[in-house]
């Protein structure tokens, strides 16, 4: 404790002392100081002596209030066990995996795991597949039990079990009436893109030619859907205007080749008319130059005249 906060309780109690009574008796002197509780105690504090001193600079630490301005994440279990849930529903939200999509439930890039069928959910682990991994799944009857046996039967909704699709039988290559049961239409050039190859099948108990409507759908070439980085969508159109020229090259050169096919075949018909010319005049040389052995030129027989019968 400082002198100066001493200084002037003590002074004030020595001037009521003085001013009380000239000639201050005992008992009054240990009034004044029972009131200032000196000596009562060690670990006494006397507020009037010490004084009360006040911060008046805040402590420093850490700042404890909330930032109200940030958006909240709402990560965790939005779904517990056995809740019924439907195709579509967040089950789980988190950063990482710590959770993986198990039976009839799928993953999001932002490893959200949704439901894709209607059911209860089941939270639990499959050592067959890894040790340590938790897994999250939908069953369709409540007292089920995940995971399922290795060798069980497949269960599906409504009731379904998994059957054997019988294969589809060979159909003959002609018809009762005699024509094809399908034609095959392969694609233009030297070397025919496979999804250029149309098949028309032969409709029953008629003569007319129809192609299936799932093929029908395979004709439609649609645009794959963007990406949501620009950079992901400028990699998808180099990729598609590479594969585009590629094909315009593959054509152009098919034409050259057909091109230079069709000039060869003139050429070869056309040497081939020279070269039987040669030999028909050489022929011809040989015939009309011919010489005996005698050295006489042969003698070409002067017709005689038609002699007149009477």
């Amino acid at each position: 404790m400082r002198v100066s906060q001493l200084r002037r309780p003590i002074v004030a109690a020595a001037a009521g002392v003085t001013r009380s009574t000239i000639s201050p008796t005992l008992r009054h002197v240990q009034d004044v100081f029972a009131q200032l509780r000196i000596g009562s105690g060690a670990g006494a504090t006397n507020a009037v002596v010490e004084g009360r001193r006040h911060a008046s600079v805040k402590s420093q630490g850490a700042y404890r209030l909330r930032d109200s301005s940030t958006i909240p994440k709402k990560l965790g279990a939005k779904k517990s066990g056995d809740s019924y849930v439907i195709t579509g529903n967040i089950i789980y939200k988190q950063r990482g995996t710590i959770w993986h999509p198990g039976e009839n439930c799928g993953i999001g890039r932002d490893h959200t795991i949704f439901a894709l069928a209607s059911g209860y959910v089941k939270y639990y682990r499959d050592p067959a597949k890894h040790p340590k991994r938790q897994y999250i799944g939908v069953v369709f009857n409540k007292d089920d039990k995940l995971p399922y046996p290795a060798n069980a039967m497949r269960k599906r909704k409504l009731n379904m079990v998994a059957v054997p699709v019988p294969p589809p039988q060979a159909q003959p290559a002609l018809s009762a009436s005699g024509i094809p049961n399908q034609v095959v239409r392969q694609g233009l050039g030297r070397k025919p893109n496979p999804r250029d190859e149309r098949i028309i099948k032969l409709v029953p108990d008629s003569y007319a030619y129809r192609e299936e409507n799932w093929r029908l759908g395979t004709l439609i070439r649609t645009e794959k859907r963007k990406m949501g980085s620009r950079r992901v969508a400028m990699k998808h159109r180099r990729r598609k205007a590479k594969a585009i020229g590629l094909e315009m090259r593959t054509m152009r050169e098919d034409k050259i080749a057909r091109r230079k096919e069709a000039l060869d075949a003139q050429r070869a018909a056309k040497m081939k008319k020279m070269r039987e010319y040669r030999e028909r005049m050489k022929k011809e040389k040989e015939a009309a130059g011919a010489v005996p052995a005698g050295g006489v030129p042969p003698t070409t027989p002067t017709p005689s005249p038609p002699s007149a019968e009477a």
